[in-house]
């Protein structure tokens, strides 16, 4: 994710923790069109209780529409992307985003071969899982 030079670095990198949990973060320093300082806040989680955990932070609503919207948030590298809203994610609540402040999370799915298809439905499969948990 961006941090851009109007936003405290260790919030941003807060934000981003309290997304995806304990992990190393990696910054990286450049500059944007114009000159103006950006900084990259990257982490990566790989285990399926990190990733679990992640989507347990998600409310029913939101892995609901993670669900209905699978078909566009999947490619063909069998990556699904989630955008979280940055400003939430800071303050603990960790729920989908749609303007441009957000943590861009991009997660390999593991599919066999490895076609789009199989990853929406690997998915899919996952998330259902997780709304079943959290409504029973």
């Amino acid at each position: 994710m961006f941090c851009h030079a109007t936003e405290d670095l260790e919030k941003v990198q807060r934000a981003l923790l309290n997304t995806i949990g304990d992990a190393e973060v990696q910054i990286t320093r450049t500059e944007g069109h114009h000159g103006n300082p950006i900084t990259i806040v990257e982490a990566s989680v790989e285990s399926i209780e990190e990733i679990s955990r992640f989507f347990d932070k998600l409310a029913p609503d939101d892995l609901r529409f993670i669900l209905d919207t699978l078909s566009i948030r999947v490619d063909e590298g069998c990556n699904l992307f989630i955008k979280i809203d940055k400003q939430a994610a800071y303050e603990e609540r960790i729920r989908l985003g749609s303007n441009e402040d957000v943590i861009s999370i991009r997660l390999k799915v593991i599919a066999f071969p490895a076609k789009c298809e199989i990853a929406q439905s690997k998915s899919k499969a996952f998330i259902e899982n997780i709304v079943l948990k959290k409504e029973s």
